[in-house]
């Protein structure tokens, strides 16, 4: 399997429009003369060759790890005990009350217990910051009710209620779960990212009130593109589609489209932008019904609330269907050096998409999105606020707009959840720059597959033909029991990767944005690594190293090799993964015989060839449909046979 080489076959249009006014740079020194000296180029493909044979009993070859040589001194002991320090202090602890305390101090939130008779064991706790409010309802030490405000418009108000459930289901032990095994993570992970923008916002510049008018418009793109996707899949001509058909449809917008917007769902409080999920085909049955709104409950309440049907299924099996997404804050940052945000809902026309007349729709090939510029978001130059040295939205330098105010420290920011493996050129262009600290020699398969292991980069190993091996079961459908039922067995696969050549690359895991335009078009090159990564990290991580494996490199990405048909020539399937995880077939030896017969009896070329082509596509589409090379390379052996 081959990712495309980013100057010929990934186009890059999507990533130009990450431009800005900071000097786009990648700093040369690196502990070493130049990045040219370690074959840092920005160019290039990972060239991967994997290799699966049905044997077993055949263990893998995998990178082995550096050791570090001699004892350590003192300092380098006394630096190891501070960061396990570290490491224990950071941890919050378990429910309790006495834990919410300790995490309030350590967000630097304010916290005192409300007067009043709360009955025998029970107290209110009120937690502030600048603007927000959090009260916990205590008995002993599990929580009973949990309510969050946050002064501003009514959008917010939505987004304070779904958080509030979503905070209270964070203390809740789960059914089948110990409240004494219930630990503050999740809590503590939502109540630091409620903290970091309340300490950002100020009265005159509320970053919950950004962060939902980014919600609002990419909301309404999201609605648009999945009723075009509803009566693509002849779902409109119901008046009520099924959960199952508009799950169908979302995840259609989620993988090929505009992502989808969801406020406070899942696990994390806030936006998030999902954009992939791992076997987006295999839709898992309802476990629950539809959670039903109150009636009188305002629209904008539903939609932020999230709570559809649809939506609870891709919570349901999440282990399966695993979704990327980009979650959305606001951070500090020079207004010179970045664009500063803007607090708006109108993001994007009300039309959603451009006119047919429109020259951009026509030079694009069809309707293109209407992007709208928002007006900046100032601050007024005078007031109490500006002179606050601990405000680090008031700490505005010298940027300022006469007669209107000034531009504040604050950026949008996106955080992708999981981090993402890319290689070193599309970072670069994703990136508006890259600090020299955060550059080091490592490759794509190292950083995807062997991240706790020494980079094959930092090893001086490029160059070099690399091999990571390991050991997969498949279950594989052996025809039909005595009672007609079918029998499955499991299937070893010895599974082999071959690097032929160095990709540098390195772990993508912010991109700061000033639209929301933006973080959209860089979407395709996402999921272009996500699918890759997932593919890859299936079948070989993590892998458990033994003997080598007597096989040699193969002359194309993936060679099948059934023992049962070893005198035949091997079945080789040659894919490519491009943008939107766009999978091409671009040399096989599988389809041919098949499309052969297909076409027996037509006497014209034209319907052979059209077989053949029909057949490659199928394979491709196989593989987009299992997401898992050793299911497909079981359902392509059996084409093979067939």
């Amino acid at each position: 399997m081959t990712t495309p080489t980013p100057s010929t076959n990934t186009p890059q249009k999507h990533l130009a429009a990450f431009s800005s006014p900071a000097p786009r740079s990648v700093p040369s020194m690196m502990n070493f003369d130049s990045p040219a000296a370690l074959g840092l180029s920005l160019e290039g493909g990972v060239g991967m060759g994997i290799s699966m044979s049905g044997m077993s009993g055949l263990g893998g070859l995998g990178l082995a790890g550096s050791s570090m040589g001699g004892r350590a001194d003192d300092e380098e002991r006394r630096r190891r005990l501070e960061a396990v320090i570290a490491t224990v202090g950071a941890r919050p602890g378990r429910v309790s009350q006495e834990g919410v305390r300790s995490l309030c101090q350590r967000c630097g939130l304010g916290l005192a217990y409300m007067p009043g008779e709360q009955g025998e064991g029970k107290k209110s706790m009120g937690i502030a910051g600048k603007g927000i409010v959090l009260d916990i309802d205590w008995a002993s030490d599990t929580v009973e009710r949990i309510a969050v405000d946050i002064p501003s418009g009514k959008s917010v108000t939505a987004f304070s209620t779904s958080a509030a459930k979503m905070l209270q289901d964070d203390l809740t032990p789960p059914p089948g779960v110990a409240s004494i095994n219930l630990t503050l993570d999740r809590f503590a992970h939502n109540l630091e990212r409620l903290a970091r923008m309340d300490r950002l916002s100020t009265p005159e510049v509320n970053c919950f009130e950004a962060i939902s008018g980014v919600y609002t418009s990419l909301r309404r793109l999201f609605e648009h593109e999945k009723k075009a996707a509803l009566a693509l899949f002849d779902a409109a001509s119901s008046s009520s589609p099924t959960a199952a058909a508009n799950e169908k449809a979302e995840r259609e917008v989620l993988c090929k489209k505009s992502g989808r917007p969801r406020m406070n769902a899942g696990k994390c409080v806030g936006l998030a932008l999902e954009y992939w999920m791992d076997r987006r085909h295999i839709l898992p049955p309802p476990s629950k019904p539809a959670q039903k709104t109150a009636p009188g409950t305002p629209a904008s309440t539903r939609m932020d609330i999230d709570s559809d049907a649809s939506e609870d299924l891709a919570d349901a099996d999440a282990d399966v269907n695993r979704i990327y997404s980009l979650t959305i804050e606001c951070e500090s940052s020079p207004a010179g050096l970045y664009p500063s945000m803007r607090i708006s809902d109108a993001w994007i026309s009300p039309q959603i998409e451009k006119p047919a007349s429109d020259p951009s729709s026509i030079f694009d090939g069809g309707p293109s999105i209407d992007w709208l510029e928002p007006p900046p978001t100032y601050i007024p130059s005078t007031g109490p606020e500006a002179h606050d040295p601990d405000d680090d939205a008031m700490n505005l330098g010298a940027d300022a707009t006469a007669g209107v105010g000034r531009l504040p420290n604050i950026r949008f920011i996106a955080k992708l959840s999981p981090p993402l493996v890319v290689p070193l050129s599309v970072a670069v262009n994703i990136l508006p720059s890259i600090p020299s600290e955060s550059i080091r020699p490592t490759t794509f398969e190292g950083l995807a597959l062997r991240p706790g292991e020494a980079d094959p980069g930092a090893m001086g190993l490029a160059g070099e033909t690399r091999e990571i091996r390991s050991e997969r079961s498949v279950l594989v459908v052996a025809g039909r029991d005595g009672r007609g039922e079918e029998a499955e067995v499991e299937r070893r696969h010895a599974n082999a990767l071959f690097v032929t050549k160095t990709e540098y690359a390195r772990v993508l895991d912010e991109v700061p944005f000033s639209h929301p335009r933006q973080l959209v078009e860089i979407l395709p090159t996402l999921r272009q690594y996500a699918f890759l990564s997932s593919l890859l990290t299936r079948a070989f991580f993590p892998a458990s190293p033994s003997g080598p494996l007597p096989l040699s490199p193969p002359t194309a990405p993936f060679l099948l090799a059934p023992p049962s048909v070893a005198s035949k020539p091997p079945l080789v399937v040659s894919v490519a993964v491009l943008q939107n995880a766009e999978i091409v077939v671009a040399e096989q030896n599988v389809a041919s015989s098949a499309a052969g017969a297909s076409a027996v009896g037509a006497g014209a070329g034209a319907a052979a060839a059209a077989a053949a082509a029909q057949e490659v596509q199928r394979l491709g589409r196989a593989l987009d449909l299992c997401a898992d090379v050793g299911v497909w390379a079981e359902w392509v052996r059996g084409r093979a046979a067939a």
